[in-house]
């Protein structure tokens, strides 16, 4: 055999084995979720990622914040309030344990729908009892409004039983923003540490 026939029959081979390798991996490698997938988890996504309004806001560390936060890594927005007594500790700590799980976690921020009691340090506070990495957004009323209303998330002030006392009602869903700062869909409640997992690994693929 001469070495111009060897060499072409291990090029075929090698060509072989490259296609074999391939198709094994793409036989074994995790698929993205079908939409039923992800509705099975809780998950709802848009046909077409919605653009997020420029905001203004300030963080936890007192320092303003707008789009361009939520811009290079995937986001889980909450909003909800440090004087929560159930949903929102709930929610975070699920979070936390979620975010855990993940080898790339995306950025997690509490934003508030309190403005009047939740200041920065009131917020950093709170968070450091959940997870050190989350963020925490406050601001005035208005401007969260906006950034509410933008992601259809409804939230308002419910008076209670003693005078002057009061709560705040608002969604539990969770809001997911992609890399490019666009919300993408949002996961219902309840939520489980397992399942939030599973829908950000699969967006992330």
């Amino acid at each position: 055999m001469t070495q111009g026939i060897k060499n072409t029959l291990l090029m075929i081979f090698g060509f072989i084995a490259l296609m074999l390798g391939m198709l094994i991996y793409n036989m074994m490698a995790p698929k993205s979720l079908s939409a039923e997938g992800y509705q099975a988890l809780g998950y709802y996504g848009f046909p077409e990622p919605r653009e997020i309004l420029p905001f203004t806001l300030i963080d936890q560390q007192d320092q303003p914040v707008g789009l361009t936060a939520l811009k290079g890594q995937w986001s889980v927005l909450f909003f909800g309030f440090t004087y929560c007594p159930d949903v929102c500790p709930t929610t975070l700590g699920v979070l936390s344990r979620a975010v855990k799980k993940m080898a790339e976690p995306p950025q997690v921020v509490l934003v508030s729908v309190d403005p009047e009691r939740d200041t920065p340090d009131q917020l950093a506070a709170y968070l450091t009892g959940f997870n050190t990495d989350f963020k925490g957004y406050t601001g005035t009323f208005d401007d969260l409004v906006g950034l509410a209303t933008n992601v259809n998330i409804a939230f308002g002030k419910v008076p209670g039983a003693e005078p002057g006392t009061y709560t705040m009602d608002h969604s539990a869903s969770l809001v997911v923003v992609d890399p490019f700062g666009r919300y993408v869909g949002f996961i219902k409640s309840p939520h489980q540490a397992e399942k939030i997992q599973k829908i950000i690994e699969s967006l992330r693929r």
